[in-house]
Order: C-alpha cells, then sequence, then structure tokens
C-alpha cells in the first residue's frame, strides 16, 4: 500500500492505473514509474481532460531571446502551486527553446503558433515533441496542463527588446511570469543598438505590459486618452503627459516596428497572424 501511495505522488496516475504498473514491474517502484511514464506518452492519458472542463489559466509566459530575434510561450496549469514547481518552469524553457528553433528556421518577422502547431515542435534538436513533455509533465505534477500560444518577432538590423513581469526571480535565459512583452526596435542609424537604446527598448516593452496596446499608431501621433490603444500615441508611463512616440525621439531616436504582449490566462485572438 505505502508502494501505491508513493507512485500515485510521483505520477499523478489514478490508483487503477498505478496498482497495475506495480503487477507488471514485479512491485519494483522504479520500473512501475518508468512503465506508467511510457504509457502515458503511447497512450496520451495526461492529454485527456474531462469533457466541459474550463481550461486551465494559470501559468506561465516565458520570453527567450538571441540575436535580433526573440520568442514567447504560455504554458498553462490548473493551480499557482503548480506553476512555482521546477518541474513546470522547466517545460516552460523548453517550450521556449523549441520555439526559438523554430523560429531561426522560419521566414518572416512576425509569427504566431496556436496550441496544437506549438505541441509538434521538438524541444532542441533532434528532440522529443513538446507533446511528449507535456504529457510526462502532467502525470508527473497531477494536473492539466496545456501549451497555449507562442509568437516571435525578428528585427533585422535591429534588436528586439523583452519584458517579463510576475512573481518569477530573473535568471538568463529564460525569462518568466504572468505578463510578457516583445517589441522590435531599430535605432536612429546602421550599426548595432547602444546600452542607452537597448535600455529604453526594454522600458518601451515593460510600457506594453503594463499599457496593453492593441496597435502600433506612428511616432507622429498626439497624445491620446486614458481608453488610448495606439501604442505610441499613449502617454509614457514616466511622464504620463507625453505621448510615448515623442518620448522616444527625444531620448536618442529609438524606433518601434512591432510588439507582441501575452498575459497568462488570457484569451488570445481566435486565428495566428503572419507577417
Amino acid at each position: 500500500m505505502r508502494d501505491l501511495r508513493e507512485l500515485r505522488a510521483r505520477t499523478g496516475q489514478p490508483v487503477m492505473r498505478c496498482r497495475e504498473a506495480l503487477e507488471r514491474a514485479g512491485g519494483d517502484l522504479r520500473q512501475a514509474e518508468a512503465w506508467l511514464e511510457a504509457e502515458s506518452r503511447r497512450r496520451g492519458w495526461a492529454r485527456a481532460a474531462a469533457a466541459g472542463a474550463q481550461r486551465a489559466r494559470e501559468g506561465l509566459v516565458g520570453v527567450l531571446s538571441e540575436g535580433s530575434a526573440a520568442v514567447m510561450v504560455e504554458v498553462n496549469c490548473e493551480t499557482d502551486f503548480v506553476a512555482r514547481t521546477p518541474d513546470f518552469q522547466q517545460l516552460v524553457e523548453m517550450a521556449a527553446r523549441g520555439v526559438l528553433g523554430h523560429c531561426q528556421g522560419a521566414s518572416g518577422t512576425k509569427h504566431l503558433l496556436r496550441e496544437d502547431e506549438l505541441a509538434q515542435l521538438r524541444a532542441g534538436d533532434g528532440g522529443e515533441l513538446l507533446s511528449d513533455h507535456l504529457a510526462l509533465a502532467m502525470g508527473r505534477l497531477g494536473e492539466r496542463l496545456a501549451l497555449r500560444r507562442a509568437g516571435w518577432l525578428r528585427a533585422p538590423g535591429g534588436f528586439v527588446a523583452t519584458y517579463a513581469h510576475g512573481w518569477v526571480p530573473p535568471g538568463p535565459p529564460v525569462a518568466m511570469g504572468t505578463y510578457g512583452a516583445l517589441v522590435a526596435c531599430g535605432g536612429p542609424g546602421p550599426g548595432p543598438p547602444s546600452p542607452e537604446l537597448q535600455e529604453l527598448g526594454r522600458k518601451v516593452a515593460q510600457h506594453v505590459v503594463g499599457m496593453a496596446p492593441t496597435t502600433l499608431g506612428t511616432p507622429e501621433d498626439e497624445l491620446g486618452g486614458d481608453t488610448e490603444t495606439r501604442l505610441l500615441a499613449q502617454g509614457t508611463l514616466l511622464e504620463p503627459g507625453v505621448p510615448l512616440g515623442r518620448y522616444l525621439r527625444e531620448r536618442g531616436g529609438l524606433q518601434v516596428w512591432d510588439f507582441l504582449r501575452f498575459q497568462c490566462g488570457e484569451e488570445p485572438p481566435q486565428e495566428p497572424s503572419a507577417e
């Protein structure tokens, strides 16, 4: 009985499956756990959610950048407790790395991935499918999890500023939080951006998280009101009376080309977009 309880705690599988695993393994706990993991992957046990169940809305947004590109993923779970576990955060990191690898071999400067597309990516070169890692993680954690969505931005000739906001302590390489933003930026001239411009880009990404714009606007836009949704017409967080477009012109001429914002648990757009 003690082995049955321990196997259930380790894998999150129902009691009947754990009992069957122990019987097949002749009572060997390690072999029983290995059998359950293999069957979970083969049969998709962990992916089976009750009909009509609400989707998991807790979780994390992960942000990863390399060169002139950056990616963002949202992975969901049922409880905040699970989101704080190393197992779950490792899944977020694997998903971000899988999207970055896919991004590097794809064309375009912006793309969004649906849940089913994200699940078919691999965690690194020659790695297993993210859907397989998801199934194993659900078995270990005992909750429904979802690879909800992902996206990337590229900034040829520029850089992508990133920001993740939430309770996860910062630590390279994948930043995590409950909100995330990517901002494709360019400088006033050729060449790599200065540290000052990079920091300004990070502040714009922070602004995107806080102010939730939905469109870009133009650098010449006048200051909008409290309900303004154009990014460059919104009042700057540090100087609410100054539109963001003018604020950037006056501080080195940072150009904002595009942006992407995720909030964990929100309803994403129905259709992905690509440019």
